[in-house]
């Protein structure tokens, strides 16, 4: 008997070909592909802010396409963060979260600089329509970044569902931003940027229990 044949023997009879990983921006495409279909569906049966013309184009559309790019990176974070020996480091990866939230807070900012709408939504119940309209937003671009994170082999499964969950509430966001017409920053801290937290603690934590079934 020869343990180490032995073993190497059991191994190669257990081998068993696999299809090969695609690149994680190929992967992201996929999560993107949805993010889109989403956006323009909810424009078509949920239509646009009635003050868009009020606004400027920068402020719109152009900081919509913005939100969608950060979250498309953030997702790409995620998705590289699946593959040992491809994450991020832990300070990176803290950072574009961090500023993912602080951009989402300047396009708030800036909109009630320049249309400084009055909420009254917090007594008429909008907010959380405006909350859940995101969150149910955000769920089907989740859903396909973790489907996707855990078909690799995470070793952080916190951290990439984590970057998956805040980059699927930013492109949420980025629709909810050409939609509700409510600037008051009382409203965008609650109910916008609240839906984006808990999206994120939802990504962090599916990910994290994914790690523990699967060790």
């Amino acid at each position: 008997m020869n343990p180490t044949k032995d073993l190497l023997e059991y191994v190669e009879r257990d081998l068993e070909p696999v299809t090969p990983l695609p690149a994680s921006w190929r992967r992201m495409l996929n999560a993107l592909a949805v993010a889109v279909a989403i956006f323009l569906l909810a424009v078509l049966f949920f239509g646009l802010r009635p003050d868009l013309d009020s606004l400027p184009m920068w402020l719109t559309w152009g900081c919509a396409a913005a939100q969608l790019t950060v979250a498309t990176l953030l997702i790409r974070l995620g998705l590289r963060e699946s593959v040992p020996g491809q994450g991020v480091p832990m300070r990176s990866a803290l950072a574009a979260v961090i500023s993912s939230f602080v951009f989402q807070l300047a396009v708030g900012f800036l909109t009630w600089r320049v249309d400084p709408t009055t909420s009254t939504d917090l007594a008429a119940g909008v907010g959380p329509v405006c909350m859940r309209h995101e969150l149910l937003l955000a769920a089907p671009v989740l859903a396909i970044t973790l489907l996707m994170i855990f078909r690799a082999f995470p070793l952080r499964s916190w951290m990439a569902g984590l970057l998956g969950g805040v980059g699927s509430a930013i492109a949420a966001d980025a629709v909810t931003h050409l939609q509700c017409p409510i600037s008051d920053l009382r409203h965008l801290l609650i109910w916008h940027s609240g839906a984006i937290i808990l999206v994120a603690i939802a990504g962090a934590a599916l990910g994290f229990f994914w790690g523990r079934l699967r060790g």
